[in-house]
């Protein structure tokens, strides 16, 4: 299956309170995230990753990449 995403911003600590966000801190949206992700993305689907994947994380997009399901396509620029 083919699936689009944009703007997870994986570690950035300022899009809770920007966006309202009910979360405790950082780590906790970017957990949330990687779980909700891995329920309904499949081994085999492609995920097209269109826009603002991470900002200003102290880790690399490498360690998020590796922890999500799927095929993962990332638009360049967009990391």
């Amino acid at each position: 299956m083919n699936l689009y995403t944009a703007d997870l911003h994986f570690g950035h600590a300022n899009a809770i309170n920007f966006d309202h966000r009910p979360f405790l801190d950082v780590d906790d949206v970017d957990e949330i995230l990687i779980r909700n992700w891995n329920y309904r993305v499949s081994p085999d689907d492609d995920v097209w990753i269109i826009g603002d994947f991470c900002y200003r994380t102290q880790e690399s997009p490498a360690v998020y990449l590796r922890r999500l399901k799927g095929h993962k396509y990332l638009i360049l620029g967009n990391l």
